[in-house]
């Protein structure tokens, strides 16, 4: 009798189990994973005063440097939370440069339900000339009217409705 009740407690843990690493691990980042929203990205810029240019999921190699000094191994973050990585290009007129700033989304799991916005610069001069020479393009100031089709917009949009053309908010 004891013996089937200490079976069906570890059968229990063991359902458990495989059913947090299927959700953790599968179906939480395929429809839970956090997502950055543009008009937070286009917040952070404009106080730095940086157009926007584009974000970015981070690759493997951008991940392998551990911009934001996370733990390897099992921690209490890692279980109840989960994080997106970003990389936000925008440009300076002021400094007439491209810079990178690196967003970290943590999001923790109900009951904690915390959203936190982690942001860095990048600093590395060698990756900020790479990235120069990547994006070095001509900047046209749009106002009021698409430069490729000339049809109205407005100052909030970043795409022109009329022909597609991807505007810098």
């Amino acid at each position: 009798m004891g013996n089937s009740i200490f079976l069906i407690i570890i059968a229990i843990l063991i359902v458990l189990s495989i059913w947090y690493l299927t959700v953790k691990y599968f179906l939480n980042p395929l429809f839970f994973k956090p997502k950055i929203k543009t008009s937070e990205i286009i917040d952070f810029l404009n106080k730095k005063e940086c157009l926007f240019i584009e974000y970015k999921a981070l690759n493997k190699e951008e991940k392998q440097r551990n911009i934001f000094n996370q733990e390897k191994g099992l921690t209490f973050d890692n279980i109840f939370s989960t994080k997106s990585e970003y990389k936000i290009i925008g440009f300076s007129q002021n400094k007439n440069k491209h810079k990178i700033y690196w967003a970290e989304l943590k999001s923790w799991y109900r009951p904690f339900g915390k959203r936190i916005l982690n942001l860095i610069e990048e600093k590395d001069v060698e990756l900020l000339d790479e990235l120069q020479k990547e994006y070095n393009q001509e900047i046209i100031k749009v106002t009021d009217k698409c430069p490729a089709c000339n049809s109205g917009i407005l100052t909030n949009e970043t795409e022109c409705k009329n022909c597609g053309l991807n505007l810098v908010a």
